[in-house]
């Protein structure tokens, strides 16, 4: 029985078991191989849309968050059940929920923080990232990080509190929201903060007594970007970022470039330029890093590359050949965040996108039948020209080939017609029309 073990149920690792599932059963190896997919949680998370539910406006409290979680938390029994086993006539994909606590390329072993030990042939790594601090003081302590469902919803109680507190009358201050880094991920979830605030700011100054009292005066918020380079996005042209930039000003998102953070403290943040930001709420959105079981993994392939700043936290990546194959590891593969492949093209790390990770998991898994066929791999050849960026509400700026643009509503509908395709990708019509029709009705009262 051929063995082969996928690490991590993200966009690269869902697909990669999915793929080899369906060119299996049409295979020599029909039956003969066993497909294991490990991961921490009992679902898949739709990580494009984490930004929502940290800032959802109106949903109905309950202990377990249940409403929020349906709209991006896709059990893998819902994906499993519908593209495997005998009534698709496919190989059954086995789930072991669990971390992982060490893997052991020398002898093909994996330990789960449970003390399982699963072998292995081939192995896919698919683990993703953690968040970087780029050795920042304060950063792990006060600021909050956004990469898991329980900082998304941390996150959402956390504004939720402060606009309580406003609309007692129990602060004389604006609300002030600090995102640190305008990436993609920094730019949504401060235009969607932006959104959810002057919802619930309607309830910050029910009279004209409590604002007298209070001594607000005028928006009873302050949502601020903060940017360490001396543009946002730069790898967008530059009208793209002039729209992106328009909006965030409508939105009353301020926008601070060339803004280095050197300290941040429980409620202010301190830039390298010597000025000094008070913050109620501080949101992390400025880097990913390997995770740190990789990272002390022995004799992984890793690149040297430093850090931002010179700091030595994070920066490795590692190191795959063009088939996402481990360097001198032969049948070890590696995809999405963790990993770093060089575009020939531009000689640069390409991007850490969604569909780049479901792309080189499509790859994985045909060069992984190849590797057991005895035939040579074949190249991954990078596609990353494409994006989506939701700036708030129904509003998106879609960039496609050449130049083309589709911006405002129409670019909000075609982030949710890509993320309805992805969703098709992964489970039956039914499951993925309710999942959608969730999502829509729920982070649609920012709008």
């Amino acid at each position: 029985m051929v063995k082969i073990l996928i690490l991590g149920g993200g966009f690269g690792g869902i697909r990669a078991a999915l793929d080899l599932n369906k060119k299996l059963k049409n295979k020599i190896l029909a039956g003969q191989a066993e497909i294991t997919l490990v991961d921490k949680n009992s679902y898949h998370l739709f990580v494009p849309a984490l930004y929502e539910v940290a800032s959802a406006y109106g949903v109905k409290r309950d202990p377990f968050a249940v409403r929020l979680k349906k709209t991006i938390c896709i059990p893998y029994s819902d994906i499993f059940s519908a593209r495997s086993g005998p009534a698709s006539g496919g190989e059954k994909i086995n789930f072991v929920q669990a971390g992982v606590s060490a893997i052991d390329l020398e002898n093909k072993q994996v330990a789960t923080e449970g003390g399982e030990m699963l072998n292995y042939d081939y192995l896919v790594i698919a683990l993703g990232s953690q968040a970087a601090d780029f050795g920042i003081s304060g950063a792990k302590e006060y600021a909050f990080q956004f990469k898991n469902l329980e900082d998304a919803l941390l996150l959402n109680q956390k504004i939720e509190e402060l606009i309580k507190e406003a609309a007692a009358g129990q602060r004389s201050q604006p609300i002030k929201i600090a995102v640190i880094g305008a990436g993609f991920t920094g730019i949504e979830i401060a235009a969607e903060f932006a959104r959810c605030v002057q919802k619930l700011a309607k309830t910050c100054l029910p009279s004209e007594a409590l604002a007298k009292e209070s001594g607000i005066k005028g928006r009873c918020e302050r949502i601020i970007l903060l940017e360490a380079g001396p543009r946002i996005l730069p790898a967008v042209s530059a009208g793209e970022r002039d729209i992106i930039l328009k909006r965030l000003t409508r939105l009353g998102v301020e926008v601070l470039e060339g803004a280095a953070v050197e300290e941040i403290g429980g409620n202010y943040i301190k830039l390298k330029n010597g000025k000094r930001l008070d913050t109620d709420l501080i949101t992390w959105t400025a880097g990913i890093r390997l995770p740190d079981l990789l990272e002390k993994t022995l004799a992984l392939p890793l690149t040297e590359k430093p850090a931002r700043g010179g700091s030595a936290s994070g920066g490795k990546k590692i190191k795959v050949n063009n088939g996402l194959e481990l360097d001198g590891w032969p049948g070890v593969f590696a995809i999405g965040d963790n990993t770093e492949f060089i575009d020939p093209k531009t000689s640069r790390p390409i991007p850490a996108l969604a569909y780049v990770a479901v792309d080189q998991g499509k790859i994985v898994a045909k060069n992984l039948l190849r590797l057991i066929g005895n035939k040579q791999l074949i190249e991954y050849r990078p596609f990353y020209s494409v994006w989506i960026a939701p700036v708030g509400g129904k509003y998106a700026v879609a960039h496609f080939k050449d130049g083309f643009n589709v911006i405002g509503f129409w670019g909000w509908i075609m982030r949710e017609v890509v993320d309805f395709k992805y969703m098709l990708s992964i489970l039956s019509f039914k499951k993925a029309v309710s999942i959608l029709w969730q999502e829509i009705t729920l982070f649609t009262k920012n709008d």
